[in-house]
């Protein structure tokens, strides 16, 4: 009996089959159309450069097991999309003007694969929050309730295995969608989880998996979850001379949600690891 994950990735199969001039990063990017229409919406079509309009959730309401995880099937595929810089020239060049965007608003230039996925998901409830209680309170059970809903650990793992996926598709051109994410579903989780900590964030791991440079990984988070807020919210919606999000973003809330997911990190660094040595 076929898995939600085989009729997953035999509807991305035949998708690729049907576009053999097309890369796999490009059949990536345009399989966004079949996950959920809120992963297609204006902003994200900005960040990718040219995502597609939604036609069906083919690829949503479904849960998987990669890496021993569980998966929100849709959520992961969103995800890879985030994680495939370029694929065409539109969004090449996308990428290189939100890359501009983010060195002059923030300081610091990065490129839509740094401050989507994981980051936005962190991002996404100060957003809440803002929105509903306004820049002048700080409530930490709320943050918290609101990380709990938009950030959760299963929001995470679909994230972190797409980060992965994302760099096999880079590194082995040639692999089909399909393949690369097999492959990757035999990968060690805690191993993941290391990689995406020390190429993303320059993260330092002793010899039991604690994070030893803390603060300085979280400083890189602080920022990238700062540079999507602004982005968003100020640049993309052109209120960017009205630097609303700049003034608005409280440092507490900033704080709080990249203890929560460096929380999120370090634990699964260790917990994984600890079951694989058994």
């Amino acid at each position: 009996m076929a898995t939600n994950l085989d009729k997953m990735l035999q509807f991305i199969d035949d998708y690729q089959h049907q576009r053999p001039q097309s890369s796999s990063i490009q059949v990536v990017r345009s399989l966004r159309a079949y996950t959920r229409p809120a992963y297609a919406n204006k902003f994200w079509e900005m960040v990718a450069g040219n995502n597609p309009k939604f036609i069906r959730g083919e690829l949503d309401d479904q849960t998987v097991v990669l890496m021993g995880q569980s998966i929100d099937f849709a959520h992961f595929m969103a995800a890879l999309s985030d994680q495939t810089w370029g694929g065409n020239l539109r969004s090449t060049l996308t990428d290189g003007v939100l890359w501009l965007m983010s060195k002059a608003v923030t300081g610091r230039g990065y490129d839509s694969r740094e401050y989507t996925a994981a980051i936005g998901d962190t991002a996404q409830p100060i957003e809440v929050y803002l929105d509903k209680y306004g820049p002048d309170s700080y409530k930490p059970e709320v943050l918290a309730e609101l990380l709990t809903k938009f950030a959760s650990d299963q929001d995470y793992a679909s994230d972190l295995v797409a980060f992965v996926v994302g760099r096999l598709l880079y590194e082995n051109p040639t692999l089909s969608v399909r393949d690369a994410i097999l492959e990757a579903s035999w990968f060690n989780y805690s191993d993941t989880v290391r990689r995406y900590l020390v190429e993303m964030f320059g993260a330092r791991l002793s010899h039991n998996r604690q994070i030893v440079n803390g603060v300085q990984v979280r400083q890189r988070i602080k920022e990238r979850i700062r540079a999507y807020l602004i982005i968003k919210r100020d640049v993309l919606k052109g209120s960017v001379f009205n630097r609303t999000y700049r003034k608005q973003i409280r440092p507490a809330l900033i704080d709080h949600a990249s203890d929560y997911f460096i929380h999120y990190l370090q634990q699964s660094l260790v917990y994984h690891y600890q079951l694989s040595e058994r």
